[in-house]
């Protein structure tokens, strides 16, 4: 699944079999896509919420919606666009049971000179973290996130 919208891109790429693939949409905001990827052993949810806080907060509560009756393994990953890190998500962590990979302020914006928090990997107690580094690389105005797991 590979929705582009001017000039900005989301992608999963996976070699396991995709049983279910869908675009949700938050009510609120002009960035609304949510992507799902669900496989056998595990679900996927990648996001871009929205840059105004009023505005992200409801689609945190939307995206609890989403991901509350999840019955696999689950990750919920992407642009969070948190002003304050993993401060703002805290409620949404402690009401999904959701972790946070990797250490804490991993920064990962502007990628040229880091000094925000603004991208998270989280997922479901089942699912080990094996390794978690932010490549020092330009190809977006984000460092991308390498999360490596283990499921069971």
């Amino acid at each position: 699944l590979l929705p582009v919208m001017n000039k900005q891109g989301n992608a999963f790429l996976t070699r396991d079999t995709v049983t279910n693939g869908q675009f949700h949409y938050f009510e609120k905001g002009v960035k609304r896509l949510v992507i799902e990827l669900e496989m056998e052993n595990l679900t996927l949810f990648l996001v871009h919420l929205a840059l105004g806080f009023r505005v992200r907060h409801h689609q945190l509560s939307d995206l609890y919606s989403m991901v509350r009756d999840t019955k696999n393994p689950l990750i919920v990953a992407g642009d969070f666009n948190t002003a304050w890190g993993d401060g703002e998500i805290r409620l949404f962590l402690a009401a999904t049971g959701l972790a946070k990979a990797g250490p804490d302020e991993t920064m990962t914006f502007p990628s040229w000179a880091p000094k925000r928090q603004l991208d998270f990997v989280l997922h479901s107690p089942g699912i080990k973290i094996t390794g978690f580094t932010t490549p020092r690389v330009t190809f977006s105005d984000h460092l991308p996130i390498l999360c490596d797991f283990q499921i069971g």
